[in-house]
């Protein structure tokens, strides 16, 4: 991990720091023996800024994420992580976009600055439950994603991501081995730019990630 997170904070171009990264996460699941298997790469617009919202069930998600997706394209991750010096180097240097999820006025700027991004050209993948549970289902979703998708008219890309739970649950530190899958779904494009449309988008994603996942609804779970 430190000869990793050494290579990814220091080298000075984005483009490697995204390749070691990636080369790490291949390196992890070859030596482990998990298999990861990806559906629906052929979703993916090409030439045109997406965003793309994934249920969120293990550490390794974002690892695998970064292994799976081709392109360069960002994180859009919660600003608690800013608070450990080793994932907030290590994720900045990945081009990860954090936002504020209790203070509103900090939240309202990050949010622009976020769909200033997709108008920039830059695609950004989100955990739209904001967290994860040793327990299955599928937790709230928070409405940055769809804002940005709706603000900047860009499409959403709903994923699922299956088995990681098993792979590596909260609050585990020993993982085991699983076979796991990403299943993109066809692109859904937002109808208008406004709060309204961002709720619509948000719950045609959430139904679709639902009917796909094979895990509960946790809807009025705390998050």
């Amino acid at each position: 991990v430190l000869p990793i997170w050494l290579l990814v904070v220091s080298l000075p171009r984005p483009a490697w720091r995204l390749a070691v990264a990636r080369g790490a996460g291949r390196l992890l699941l070859a030596l482990t023996g998990v298999r990861l298997t990806v559906f629906g790469l052929d979703q993916v617009p090409q030439g045109r800024p997406f965003v793309l919202a994934v249920n969120h069930a293990s550490y390794l998600d974002g690892l695998l994420l970064l292994v799976a997706l081709p392109g360069p394209w960002s994180f859009v991750a919660k600003r608690e992580l800013t608070g450990s010096f080793f994932s907030r180097w290590f994720l900045a240097r990945l081009g990860t976009l954090f936002v504020e999820r209790f203070d509103k006025q900090r939240g309202v700027e990050d949010a622009r600055r976020v769909t200033d991004s997709l108008h920039e050209g830059r695609s950004l993948v989100y955990f739209p439950e904001g967290t994860f549970r040793r327990q299955p289902g599928l937790l709230p979703f928070h409405l940055g994603a769809f804002q940005a998708a709706a603000g900047a008219g860009s499409p959403l890309l709903p994923a699922v991501l299956r088995g990681t739970r098993s792979l590596l649950r909260d609050g585990q530190w020993l993982p085991r081995r699983a076979r796991i899958t990403l299943a993109i779904g066809a692109p859904l494009e937002p109808e208008g730019d406004g709060w309204n449309a961002a709720v619509a988008l948000r719950d045609r994603t959430r139904a679709e990630i639902l009917a796909r996942l094979g895990e509960p609804d946790l809807i009025d779970q705390p998050v």
